[in-house]
């Protein structure tokens, strides 16, 4: 889903960084935004325009090659 998201985002210009870091902080999270004790928030995004002079801005994750992580039977 949150990739969906995303790649609607980047079609209408935006850019978009998935965070799942709430994910590590359930209570803090939750008292802040007055979740009952049930709930919890996983994740989050940021919304907006990237400034790609600055160094955060610019940084990509290095990826596996695609035959290092998927195999393709019967093509």
């Amino acid at each position: 889903l949150l990739q969906t998201v995303m790649l609607l985002l980047r079609a209408e210009g935006l850019d978009s960084c998935a965070q799942e870091c709430w994910a590590a902080f359930p209570k803090t999270v939750g008292e802040f935004l007055a979740l009952p004790a049930e709930r919890m928030l996983f994740t989050g995004m940021a919304i907006g325009h990237a400034d790609p002079r600055h160094v955060l801005d610019g940084f990509r994750a290095e990826r596996a090659p695609l035959d290092e992580v998927a195999e393709f039977i019967g093509l």
